[in-house]
Parts: structure tokens; sequence; C-alpha cells
């Protein structure tokens, strides 16, 4: 009982106070990019005024939040500290909202000193409360989420190919629309399957079979769609919520088949419509661009492209993984159901540059498909070693670490991020991939 009321006095500490970060330094240990980022452009803005400072003409606050890598700041400088901090503070929060997921701004510094020092015993208690509040919504949530038809983790395969696997997917404190058993989500997929085949069996440059992905099925025929419950609340994902939808899944619900496409019905909102890389991708049903279920359907096969490699950089018109020029909307982003458009991405001439057509994940499946793993992920080239790709390899190396401007497609999304710095590591791969490649 002691304990609870502790627990429950430390939630109100944290949480009461509408602004609940004002003049309330950091505690937790700040590492990476976020440590490097803070002392930087502390130092660099308070810099400009430090004389006035001295002479306690101006004060200047500093206020941060961080995540994954991924930070927010504000700065502000004036006489009157109660209004500064105010300020400060609610600008860091408004950047968080946009960099970091609305993660909560805490003081970083007071004019020259930094005030955000690692305390272990209060961030043990913050970490504790965070574990008590999150528990108690884990349970509520597994009862209420437990319903006939529905299943919570991948079901025995029947088959060992290369397939797709799709989640139905919600924040812990999201609203659950019973999509992956009231049958929608199901429709939707076989209906861009449907899309699939059209747009395939009319490009012009391809060999004129219908193709579609290989979806993965349960052994009574139906598709096999898992139910995920994040263990964070919306505005605890960061902005980009992949980063933190894909981590949840390989390390937490055994999503970690390379032989498979893990993709999301996520059921929130998020910066895009969908976002994808290779091995995990997402489209995001409360995006106001998602509304009918044709455009889900579009969006999804749009995204699926990129788990598969697409855009790459070897085809011409590709930026930044996408075409620019006139083909654009020939990346199966069509709404037409009777005309869906796939261009050059799925059939072309270029030498040693890989084809959608030839995927693993389609059938009928062609000789010598590829394995979009093994090409953008493990930089296993085969005889896929274009200029273009080699050059991209080289520069990594040269750099000796991960940066996500130098790629010759879409990223592998089962990068380990934690540890970007150290070079290019991948979840469940031993050791540094720029050191096992030799082009």
């Amino acid at each position: 009982m002691k304990k609870f009321l502790l627990i429950l006095v430390l939630s109100l500490l944290f949480s009461g106070n509408a602004y609940a970060g004002v003049n309330e330094p950091g505690v937790t240990s700040i590492k990476g990019q976020c440590a490097g980022a803070f002392k930087h452009y502390h130092k660099k803005h308070i810099e400009k005024s430090l004389k006035l400072i001295k002479e306690k003409k101006t004060n200047f606050v500093f206020y941060a939040s961080c995540d994954s890598g991924s930070y927010s700041y504000a700065h502000n400088k004036g006489k009157d500290l109660e209004k500064l901090h105010k300020k400060t503070y609610k600008k860091c929060m408004k950047n968080s909202k946009k960099y970091t997921g609305g993660k909560e701004c805490y003081l970083y510094a007071v004019n020259e000193e930094i005030v955000w020092v690692f305390d272990k015993a209060k961030a043990s208690a913050a970490l504790e409360t965070k574990i008590a509040e999150t528990k108690m919504l884990t349970e509520k949530n597994a009862k209420m989420d437990k319903k006939p038809g529905r299943f919570f983790e991948d079901q025995p395969d029947v088959t060992d190919d290369y397939q797709i696997h799709f989640n139905y997917l919600l924040a812990q404190d999201s609203e659950d629309r019973e999509l992956d058993i009231n049958g929608k989500m199901e429709k939707i997929i076989l209906m861009m399957n449907k899309w699939m085949e059209i747009s395939t069996s009319k490009n012009k440059k391809g060999d004129k079979v219908p193709r579609k992905y290989k979806l993965d099925y349960r052994s009574d025929g139906k598709l096999d769609i898992t139910f995920i419950r994040m263990d964070k609340n919306f505005k605890q994902l960061h902005k980009w919520a992949n980063n933190d939808i894909t981590p949840f899944l390989y390390k937490k619900k055994g999503q970690t088949n390379n032989k498979k496409m893990y993709f999301n019905f996520a059921d929130i909102n998020s910066v895009d419509g969908g976002e994808a890389g290779v091995g995990f991708g997402s489209i995001f049903l409360r995006n106001k661009s998602v509304r009918t279920d044709k455009r889900k359907a579009a969006i999804a096969l749009h995204e699926l492209l990129h788990t598969q490699g697409m855009g790459t950089n070897c085809i011409p018109g590709i930026k930044n993984n996408h075409l620019n020029n006139r083909d654009i909307r020939t990346m199966l982003n069509s709404v037409d159901p009777n005309s869906p458009r796939i261009g050059k991405i799925y059939a072309h001439d270029i030498d040693m540059c890989p084809q959608f057509m030839d995927s693993v994940y389609l059938t009928p499946t062609r000789e010598d498909a590829y394995d979009p793993y093994k090409i953008f992920c493990l930089f296993e080239l085969g005889k896929y070693k274009h200029p273009k790709y080699i050059k991209v390899i080289n520069k990594l190396k040269e750099a000796g670490r991960y940066n996500w401007k130098t790629r010759f497609g879409p990223s592998c999304s089962t990068r380990n991020m934690e540890k970007d710095s150290q070079g290019y590591y991948l979840l469940g791969i031993e050791g540094n991939i720029l050191k096992k490649i030799d082009y």
C-alpha cells in the first residue's frame, strides 16, 4: 500500500503541473546525438550574450527534449526569469511536437550553468512511476483487446516461402476499430493485390504475366493478421512513428523473420499517410490523406514498393526513392482500380540494376529472383554491382558510420539505430556490416 501511495504521489508530481517542465531540470542520462547537440547549441547561443549575462543585465535559459537520438530545443534571453522560463518551455514543446513526437521538455541550462544533471534516484523514481502506469494500462487493454477471431502472434506458416505479413497496430491509448476481425483489412489487402495483377499485366516492358504479392495465410485459408498494441501512448511515439514501431515489433513481438516483410495498418496518425523501408512498413489510418478504402489500398501498394527496395537510384529519374519526373504517378499510387500504374521500376533494361518484376515476394516468381533484404540491408549485391551502389557503399565505408542521406534505395528498417555513430549495424546480425563487405 505504501509503495502504491508513493507511486501515486510521484505521478502527481510529474504530471499534475500544466507546465510540467518549467523550472524542472532533466535528471535522466543524455547520450549520443542529443548530448553533443545540446552542448554545441548551448555554447553557440550563449556566447552571443555572455557579456550581458556576466554583467547581470540579462538571463539566458535553454530547454530541450531527447528521443532515440532525435532532439528538439529552445532558448531565450531576458530579464524576467519567470516569464522567460514559461516562454522558452512553451517554444520547446512546440518544437518537440515537430521533432521528437511531443516528448517532454526539461531545463538544460540557465545562463552558463548546465543544470540537466543525471540523478539516479530521481530518474529511478520517474521510471518506476512510468512502469506502474504502463502496467495498469497494459492489463486493462489486455482484457479489452481479447476478442473472438483475434490473433496476438504470427500464426504457424503454411509455407516457408517469402511472404508479406500484416499487422493491425494500435498505440497504447488508441481506439480499437477491430479492422483485423471485422473483415475490413482483409478486403483492402485483397483489393490491393488485385490491383497488382492488373498493373503488372499491363506493364509495357514486362513479360505481361500478371503478378501479385505472396501473402501470409493461416491454415484455415484466411489472411494471417496479427493484432499489436504498442507500449507507448500516441503522443509518446516518435514523429516518424516507424522509428518506435519497428524496434518494438522486432525486439518485443518477435517479428524477426528475414523472409517476411511486416506491414502495419497502424490505426494512428503520423507525418505522412505511409512510411516504409526494407523489412517493415506502415500506413497510418488516421492521417487525413488515408480516408477511403481505395486510398488505403493505393498507399499500401506504394509503401510496399519501398519494402522491395524501390525506387532505387540506378533507375533514371529516381530521387529520394521516388520518381520525380513525368513518371511520378507510376509507382502504384493511383486510386483508379482499373488502371493502377507501375512504370520502369517494374521492368527495365538497365544492367546490374534490380527490377521489381524479379522480386522474390512476387508470384509467379521469376528465375534468379532478388531478395531485397540481402541487397539493401546486408549489401550482398550478387549480380547487382551497379556503379552507383558501389559508390554509396564506399562512401559509407570511408565515413565509417551510417548516414541516412548516403543510400542507393529505401533504408533497411532493421537497422540498429543505437549504433549508427559506430558503423552500420542491423538487429539480429552480429558485427559491423561495413567491415564485412569488400567491393
